[in-house]
Parts: structure tokens; C-alpha cells; sequence
């Protein structure tokens, strides 16, 4: 028996990504009911990160759809995101923000109070002088020896 769309968590129907040439994922048909743990396993350059950032909407099928949560991931992802945590492992989000801004995400993810986040935010990048140079993003300068 299928299960009802709205007893699903995750559904792909031929979920595929291209990126040029290279196909990333081919025809990935998917129902993950809800309440299941879930997890892709899988070696180097199988698809896992492609499809979670497919299902997060963070990337556009080639072909095929996706659903979370009952959300379309092309049509709303917005609303995908506000429902689900990922941290991948590369992101190339902390390299693209500055040390103060770093910690103020990290700070808010474990759920600090503004005035403490702000205080130890200060006192950490003071000890380690950079807060003349909090804003700055990028990756740092490599120290000359």
C-alpha cells in the first residue's frame, strides 16, 4: 500500500541534477514516512550532499520534483528551510562571513540571550585582537614567519 502524501516527510519522483555534463543524481524516487530516521550513507561523489541541497531547495532539480514536509522544494523553499535543520559540512558560509558574525551565528544557533551573545562576543575577539577587524570576511591573511 503507498503511503498518503501527507504521512510523507521526504517524496522524490525521478529526482535528477546535472551539473554540465557530470550527472550528480539520476531518477532518485523517494517516499521517507514521517517519524522515520533517516540517512544517506554512501562513498565520495554518490549524490548525498546534491540531494539534500535539492531537497532543501537550495539547488534546482534538472528534473524530476521533490517534496518536504508537503512543501515543493522549487516552489517553496523558504518554507522548506523553516521546517527542517541541516548543517552541512560544507557550506562555504563561514568562510564568506567575518569572525563577529560567525560567532553571532553560532551564538544564536545555541541559543544565547542577545546581551550575553554581544558580551562574550566582544570578550573573545578583544582577547584575540581582532575587534578592529570583526567585520571583515574572507579567509584570513596567512602569517608570515
Amino acid at each position: 500500500m503507498q503511503p498518503m502524501a501527507g504521512d510523507l516527510a521526504i517524496r522524490t519522483t525521478g529526482l535528477s541534477r546535472r551539473f554540465g555534463a557530470r550527472l550528480a543524481l539520476d531518477d532518485l524516487t523517494l517516499d521517507v514516512p514521517r517519524g522515520t530516521v533517516f540517512g544517506f550513507l554512501g562513498p565520495n561523489g554518490a549524490g548525498k550532499t546534491t540531494t539534500i541541497r535539492l531537497l532543501l531547495g537550495l539547488l534546482e532539480p534538472s528534473s524530476g520534483s521533490a517534496q518536504v514536509l508537503g512543501f515543493d522544494t522549487r516552489r517553496e523553499p523558504e518554507r522548506v528551510r523553516a521546517q527542517v535543520g541541516v548543517v552541512l559540512e560544507h557550506t562555504g558560509l563561514y568562510e564568506q562571513l567575518g569572525a563577529h558574525d560567525n560567532l553571532e551565528f553560532h551564538g544564536r544557533a545555541c541559543g544565547m540571550t542577545t546581551p550575553d551573545r554581544r558580551a562574550r562576543i566582544r570578550e573573545a575577539l578583544e582577547a584575540m585582537e581582532l575587534w578592529g577587524r570583526r567585520r571583515e570576511a574572507g579567509r584570513p591573511a596567512r602569517v608570515r614567519q
